[in-house]
């Protein structure tokens, strides 16, 4: 392996991608268990009742939590692929408003994570001109995303 940061950064940087988002290698891994689904393979196996259920009155459920990812995922992906006014005029209060869906709206939800969180895991790394925001950002979207995982599987414990 190469010690050269233009290469280490993408390639920790995709780890940790698909780890959080998606699923713990079965060997090395550095936030949750070996072989543990991230987020988006967490949330694929609840239903839209299940993710709709609030763990106690006045807390958000499951799908609040995936709706506020999916916002930022949004944000980052379009950033990823040269938008450079992104993060102009965002509102994050937006992404939380979202509380009960469908089984067809968690579905479209949870596809439109999965498609978002594979093009950050992808083109994020590649990125060609690192700025200090976008790196940064990058590797924020995987801690970010790993406090929704265990914030949801908080809530599942509370609502099973």
């Amino acid at each position: 392996m190469s010690n050269d940061l233009a290469t280490l950064v993408p390639q920790s940087l995709r780890k940790l991608l698909k780890e959080t988002l998606f699923r713990a290698d079965t060997g090395e891994c550095y936030v949750i268990n070996p072989e543990e689904p991230g987020f988006v393979d967490t949330l694929k196996s609840l239903s839209a009742a299940k993710a709709s259920k609030p763990p106690h009155a006045g807390r958000k459920p499951v799908v609040s939590h995936a709706n506020h990812v999916l916002y930022g995922l949004g944000l980052m992906a379009r950033a990823v692929d040269g938008d450079m006014h992104a993060f102009d005029n965002t509102d994050w209060s937006v992404a939380w408003k979202l509380e009960t869906v469908t089984d067809a709206e968690w579905r479209d939800l949870v596809g439109r994570l999965e498609k978002t969180a594979a093009h950050i895991v992808e083109a994020g790394p590649n990125i060609k001109e690192w700025n200090p925001i976008m790196l940064t950002g990058m590797f924020a979207v995987a801690a970010h995303t790993a406090y929704h995982l265990g914030a949801v599987r908080q809530i599942l414990r509370d609502v099973e």
